[in-house]
């Protein structure tokens, strides 16, 4: 994945926070659905990279999944925007934004894994 893509207007205005609402869908403060479209695990010498491609859809949505029926993921269920720019993950893992970006009215944002400190 490129760092951020040539063409698209870069968005601040992110979301606050993004709960988990099934297996493949989260929801933001506004009720806006965001798919993980790409999940990037890249082996380092050192340690693996995980990123994850977001993108803002119109979705119908079914009944919430508990965490127990939603099963492992290399996802959290919850991140949560600090006001430094980083993510916090309900496993208290942070995760930077590398981009938030709009292009034809369609928003992604891509997010890394941070290794911990």
């Amino acid at each position: 994945m490129a760092e951020c893509p040539l063409r698209g207007e870069e968005v601040t205005d992110h979301p606050d926070r993004l709960w988990a609402w099934d297996k493949f869908v989260y929801l933001d403060e506004k009720q806006r659905a965001w798919v993980p479209l790409t999940i990037e695990i890249e082996d380092r010498l050192i340690e693996d990279r995980l990123r994850v491609l977001l993108r803002q859809e119109n979705t119908v949505l079914g009944n919430p999944m508990t965490p127990t029926q939603r099963g492992p993921s290399l996802l959290p269920i919850l991140w949560q925007l600090y006001p430094d720019g980083r993510y916090r993950s309900s496993d208290s893992s942070f995760w930077r934004l590398v981009y938030h970006i709009k292009i034809d009215s369609v928003e992604d944002m891509l997010l890394e894994l941070l290794p911990d400190d």
